[in-house]
């Protein structure tokens, strides 16, 4: 490259488009920006507001340990919590009770609503707080551990405690809670309980059958034999006794006449009562709706589970409004006033719908139970009525005869034979009334009473199966979760993850990439297995980027490049120190001049002194020869920042200086880098940009904001500055698997 001299443009150099003359203004009209080919600069490509699943992946990556351990935690706790909330299960105990069989009790049931009937009303009876109160009485149930503590045993049975039926003859009587053992010995004392009631109620039912038969029985007996008595005593009246004249006789059957007078008309009313009643009792039973005691109603409604549990919400609510009014200072306005009246209107509404079902519920139950006492009312009716009506249909037939025997007076020619075929129904009515009281004692030793068929039986249920797959699902969901949630917070805050996304993403030219510094055990571990030396890694890396650089740089003839970043820690000092070594080392007269003034550090990579340099320069305190310090390396220069100063920053400003420090620096030196500070903390970078050649990028992997580079380099574009490319430091390349002869420290 030709020298120029100092303070001089190179020989043979055009005016660049970007390029400034003394005093910092850009040419007005300049043509437009060209890239390192000579094409013009496209705008920079926006970066993309939507993650991607790389995008996402790239960013765990670098949150790995804390998202592992916090998604782990997470896991951890959400199962546990789930494992815990989850109940285990509840256990229940089962027994079986056999019903009286309607196919062998048809004295009883005489339809299927009769039967129906009857099973409602036993399990109706299962539930009873009377049958309940007994159980728990019993010192083997209330001395159980399942009941230490509790003030309403028979409500905490009744809440688990279900009845149903499992065949036509056949009911389920189970309990559920968590200790097994206890539940059995409970249902086992209510089936024995029932079946006990049941077999002391069957009983009583028959024996009180059989009695109101045999007073039936015994009464139409009498009747038979008072009108057999009175046969034979008009027999007797009609001479065949004698002894009494004719007067006499005929007093003696008047008499007679009125008793069976009288006789009839008491029949009579007591036939129009029991008539008056069979059609009441047919009536209500025709309608389906026996008569119902309101008050008893009332209180098995109010006696409901159910309904005391919203008896007892609605009282709560009741206080809880009561004290939003006290707390509240208009409470006609209210609103928390106002939504307590509402759900307090919701409960009201509840509680009487509810209270609606339960009651007709109960009087279903009710009609059902009324319904079959007044089938039995009308059975035992119309015996009597059958029974009274023979017997009056004989004595008016009676008072008939011994009127029409007073009338004639013709007492031989009574008609006995007529009297005692009036007997005919009586004697029937008895002779049914027999096998009624054998039939009803045969069905009572038959074994088809209410029985346990089956003592409770335990059903454990542990549900641990669905316990363990929720608690994972919950732990692993609770893991995705985190780790989803950890990477998109990483991802957010756009870090340059890749070259791909340099390239995709800022549109900007890879003209090359630096390694990731190993750590020692990494290190160690290399030249223990013979793997590939990093450093001389690095080198070619660098000297790839250095013959990048060099070709851009040919192209535009150019000869000061600075190389900055967007902010501080994204390697742009040891990038310039890198590149500059490389180009001395290619034997190159390369000078690095310091130009980040507020926070200099290239004398330090070079074991230098920090004296006189740019900063005096600027000031034209010292001349450039001046402030010019050899390296170590040959070919290699280095000026110094210098102590800075508002002076300084000030003649930094007005541009003419720096313009005449690289216009000389041209003429002196094959290559000058440009370390120059970052571009978004301070304008320093974009002044100094505006009197070099081009700029090269220096980007940090895993460290570099994306927003942050994307805001530097449109910075940089908006004062048509050529962007020779980017370099991205830090990629973590595996540089010890290679396997190669070709990276591998060559002979001098």
């Amino acid at each position: 490259m030709p020298r120029s001299t100092p303070g001089e443009m190179p020989p043979g150099m055009p005016l660049s488009p970007y390029h400034t003359p003394p005093g910092g203004m850009p040419v007005v009209g300049a043509a437009p920006l060209l890239n390192y080919a000579g094409q013009p600069v496209p705008p920079a490509p926006s970066a993309k507001a939507s993650p991607t699943p790389s995008g996402l992946l790239n960013a765990f990556r670098r949150r790995w340990v804390l998202g592992t351990f916090v998604g782990l935690l997470a896991a951890a706790i959400a199962g546990m919590a789930v494992w815990v909330a989850m109940p285990a299960g509840k256990h229940e105990a089962r027994g079986l009770i056999n019903l009286r069989d309607r196919n062998t009790d048809v004295i009883t049931f005489k339809s299927n609503e009769d039967y129906e009937s009857y099973r409602r009303n036993q399990i109706f009876i299962l539930k009873t707080r009377d049958l309940l109160t007994r159980v728990v009485g019993d010192p083997s149930v209330g001395s159980l551990t399942m009941f230490k503590g509790v003030e309403d045993r028979e409500r905490m049975i009744e809440e688990s405690l279900m009845v149903s039926a499992a065949a036509p003859s056949i009911l389920t009587v189970g309990l559920k809670g968590d200790n097994i053992e206890e539940m059995r010995i409970v249902i086992d004392a209510l089936m024995k309980r029932y079946v006990e009631d049941a077999t002391a109620t069957d009983r009583k039912d028959r024996a009180d059958q059989i009695k109101k038969l045999a007073e039936l029985e015994r009464t139409l007996k009498d009747e038979a034999e008072a009108v057999e008595r009175q046969i034979r005593l008009i027999a007797g009246n009609t001479g065949a006794t004698g002894g009494e004249s004719q007067e006499v006789r005929l007093a003696g059957l008047q008499r007679r006449v009125s008793e069976l007078d009288a006789d009839v008309n008491q029949i009579n009313r007591e036939l129009g009562r029991a008539e008056s009643e069979r059609k009441i009792a047919r009536q209500q039973v025709a309608e389906g709706r026996p008569p119902i005691d309101v008050n008893l109603l009332k209180i098995a409604v109010d006696n409901d589970l159910g309904v005391r549990k919203l008896i007892a919400e609605r009282k709560r609510l009741d206080a809880i409004l009561q004290k939003t009014i006290e707390n509240a200072t208009n409470p006609a306005t209210d609103s928390t006033v106002k939504d307590s009246q509402e759900i307090l209107a919701k409960a009201d509404g509840a509680l009487a719908n509810l209270k609606k079902t339960v009651q007709a519920e109960i009087e279903e139950l009710e009609n059902a139970r009324g319904l079959s006492v007044l089938r039995k009312q009308i059975g035992e009716l119309d015996i009597k009525i059958l029974a009274n009506t023979d017997l009056r249909d004989k004595q008016t037939f009676d008072r008939d005869t011994l009127q029409k025997t007073v009338a004639s007076g013709a007492e031989g020619n009574f008609n006995v034979s007529a009297l005692l075929q009036g007997l005919i129904p009586q004697r029937e009515a008895i002779a049914k009334i027999r096998t009624q009281q054998v039939a009803i004692r045969v069905q009572s030793n038959l074994d088809n009473a209410t029985n346990i068929r089956e003592l409770a039986q335990a059903f454990p249920n542990t549900n641990l199966t669905k316990k363990v797959i929720l608690a994972g699902g919950a732990g692993f969901g609770t893991f995705a979760i985190v780790v989803l949630l950890i990477a998109f917070l990483e991802w957010r805050t756009r870090r340059i993850d890749g070259v791909d996304q340099v390239v995709d993403e800022l549109g900007m030219r890879i003209i090359g990439t630096v390694p990731a510094f190993p750590n020692r055990a990494s290190l160690a571990a290399a030249t223990q297995t013979g793997g590939a030396n990093w450093r001389f890694a690095l080198n070619e890396a660098i000297n790839s980027t250095r013959t990048m650089l060099l070709h851009a740089a040919r192209g535009q003839s150019m000869q000061v490049v600075m190389v900055t970043s967007a902010t501080q820690g994204e390697g742009k000092t040891s990038l310039t120190s890198q590149l500059g070594s490389s180009m001395a080392t290619a034997g190159m007269r390369t000078l690095i001049v310091d130009c980040d003034l507020r926070n200099p550090s290239i004398h330090k990579l070079f074991d230098l002194t920090l004296t006189n340099g740019v900063s005096e320069i600027l000031t034209q305190d010292v001349d450039v020869a001046d402030a010019i310090q050899p390296t170590a390396i040959p070919n290699l220069w280095v000026i110094p920042a210098g102590q800075c100063s508002n002076r300084v920053i000030a003649a930094l400003a007005q541009g003419s200086s720096l313009e005449t420090l690289f216009n000389r620096l041209r003429g002196q030196f094959d290559f000058v880098i440009v370390d120059s500070c970052p571009v978004l903390p301070v304008a320093d970078a974009l002044l100094i940009a505006q009197h070099v050649d081009g700029v090269v990028f220096s980007i940090m992997q895993d460290i570099s904001l994306l927003p942050k580079v994307l805001l530097a380099s449109e910075k940089l574009n908006q004062l048509n500055i050529p962007m020779l490319g980017a370099v991205v430091n830090g990629i973590k390349q595996d540089v010890y698997s290679y396997g190669y002869n070709y990276v591998k420290q060559l002979p001098a």
